[in-house]
This record gives C-alpha cells, structure tokens and sequence, in this order.
C-alpha cells in the first residue's frame, strides 16, 4: 500500500483526481479470481470446487451453501487479499461452493421442498463423489443456514461429519424482517400474484428498509476515502457486489414468508418438508455458529437458537463484532473470522 499523503492539500489532489477516474470508468471492477471447476448440477444450481493452491490438508471437504437468489455468491471470492475461498485454498481445505444460479419465470413454481428435499442433498453428494470422502462439513451461510439444517434434520442420513453455520436465521420471532412481513400489515398472496418472480428492486427495497442511511454513509466514507487507491479497489468490488441483486422463486418467497418470517416454525418444531416434521434436535453433528454483534439483517439471538435447538453435544457459539457481511469479507473477517473456523474446522477434520 502506497505511504498516506503527507498534508490534506495532497489528499485533496489525490480525492479530485480518483474521483475523476471513478466517473469516468466504466469497467467493473475484478471479482472471482480464484481457479474453479463445476463439479455438479442441480437444475439451475452448479456445485463449484476450489483448488488448494498447494494440495489438499484436510480431509474433510467443507462444503457450502449460501442465500438462494438475493445476491451473487462472488462475496466469498471477492477479490486477492479479500477472499475467504483463497484463504481456505492457502491452508489446503478442500471448498466446494454452490451457486444456485440467476432464476427467471421458468422458475417460479420452485419451493422449498424442492430446495431442501432434493437439491441440497443431490449437490452434497455430488462434491462428496467428487472430493473421494465419505462425510463433509455442511456450511451454511445466511439463508442457507435454515435450509441446509432442514435438509439435514429431514434426513439425518446424510452424510454430514460437521456444521458450519454463519449468520444464518434461526429464531424467526427476532429482526426487523419478521416486523415487515407480518401477516396484518404484508399482503404475501396480493404480492405473490402480481409478479412472475420476485423482483430484485422489491428485494432490494426490503433490505435498504433495514438501514436507510446506508447509501449516504458509504458516500461519505468514499469521499473521505478518494485519495486511497488501495480503498478505492475493495470498495468498487464490493460495490459491484452489493448492486447485483438477483429475483427470487414466486413460490419460494411465499414459502419462506410463510414458514418461517410469518409462522416461525422451524424453531417451534412445526416445520414441515415434504409433508414430514422437521426437529433440528435430530442434528447431531459438531456445530460451529457464528454470528454477527451488529448484524440488522440476522440479530444474534436469531442465529444463537441454532445452538440451543439442535441436539449436538460438541457446539460452540461465536458472536463477533460487525454486520452481516463484516464476518466474511473485510478486515475483521481476515483478522478474527477466517482464523477461528480454520482452526475449528483442522480440530474436526
């Protein structure tokens, strides 16, 4: 990193003249560097794996499986220095990644059965195939974190050494999007039937309601910060990345209002999938829970129900300080996050 500006008349010149550029540029900003192979399919969903730059340590695959829709999964490879999948290739974890994929209206009479049932098992046992090992560490992130532990308590066969959950609702009674879904004030079927899919600016709108001085914060913070290049990289990634919203499956949404925002049933043990109930006291696996001190989009006490619900005796909570995104990406997510569920997960291997 270059050394700072030694007076603020410098750093002046320097914000004038990166501000400039950044009107003017109309490249996107690199994302998604690191080597990859598709290694599985499930309708529109690939299973990625990401090479360890110098072979494999752990013999245990952790595999992943983040938000459905919402946003691109490029986040966990965002850029080089800034990427959780180059930090696990570094230190020899075999990672595999699924991306569920851009859906369209072809798409809208998918829902959760389909989702828990069929596609999360089907891609975990095609990394597995491919990795040549018997049990993965199941990682769940975000939305991910309900799903996958559905999948695993609907059918407590499969092959799951540990659970690796990060900021991942549990509790649904917790948070500001329960609030705005609420039966009486959100029209869910009147919303549902005016569109194909659900749009991205609708979702959008939704998590802009969570922190509406988000946008001027961070104009603020790139103003002050326009004479660092260095900075000026990591924002325009993560820029690009937190303005590539991607719609959601009609019948998904509806499912997962329903269920879980509006009925909370996963943490009551009302949870259905396939017609069958769903405990999460049936996960039994190690479990490692991660969540966010500041996070406006899964509260603490919402992803902590996770520990407190399953039946596994090997469990540990951790609460770091950030949001939602800080525990994955950024400097905190170098420093504390990536070190911590390395050493977990070579504990577990």
């Amino acid at each position: 990193m270059p050394d700072a500006p030694a007076d603020e008349s410098e750093r002046q010149l320097l914000r004038m003249a990166n501000g400039m550029r950044m009107a003017l540029q109309s490249t996107p900003a690199p994302i998604a560097q690191s080597r990859r192979v598709a290694v599985g399919f499930r309708g529109r969903a690939r299973m990625y794996y990401y090479p360890p730059r110098h072979g494999v340590r752990l013999k245990t695959p952790l595999v992943l499986f983040p938000y459905l829709g919402i946003s691109r999964p490029y986040i966990f490879d965002l850029r080089p220095g800034e990427s959780f999948v180059e930090f696990l290739g570094a230190h020899g974890v075999p990672f595999y990644l699924c991306d569920w994929g851009v859906f369209g209206p072809e798409d809208r009479d998918l829902g959760m059965d389909t989702v828990i049932a069929d596609m999360i098992p089907s891609l975990l046992h095609q990394a597995l195939d491919h990795a040549g090992a018997e049990t993965a560490t199941a990682f769940g992130y975000c939305m991910g974190v309900p799903m996958t532990a559905s999948a695993i308590a609907h059918d407590p066969s499969l092959p799951i050494r540990n659970l690796l959950m990060m900021v991942g609702p549990i509790d649904f009674a917790e948070g500001e999007f329960p609030k705005q879904t609420a039966d009486d004030r959100f029209d869910l079927d009147g919303i549902i039937e005016t569109f194909d899919m659900m749009p991205a600016e609708f979702i959008r709108s939704g998590f802009k309601m969570l922190n509406p001085m988000a946008d001027a914060q961070m104009a603020a913070n790139v103003a002050q910060n326009l004479w660092n290049e260095e900075w000026l990289r990591g924002y325009r990634a993560m820029n690009r990345w937190s303005n590539e919203w991607i719609p959601l499956p009609k019948q998904f949404f509806r499912e997962w209002v329903r269920h879980f925002y509006q009925g909370n049933e996963l943490v009551k043990g009302e949870f259905r999938v396939l017609g069958d109930p769903v405990s999460l006291r049936d996960i039994t696996a190690p479990l490692l829970c991660v969540a966010a001190t500041n996070d406006d989009i899964v509260p603490p006490a919402s992803a902590r129900a996770l520990v407190d619900s399953v039946g596994s005796t090997d469990k540990t909570y951790m609460e770091l300080p950030g949001g939602h995104i800080s525990v994955i990406a950024g400097r905190k997510a170098r420093a504390d996050v990536w070190p911590s569920v390395l050493t977990w997960l070579q504990e577990h291997d």
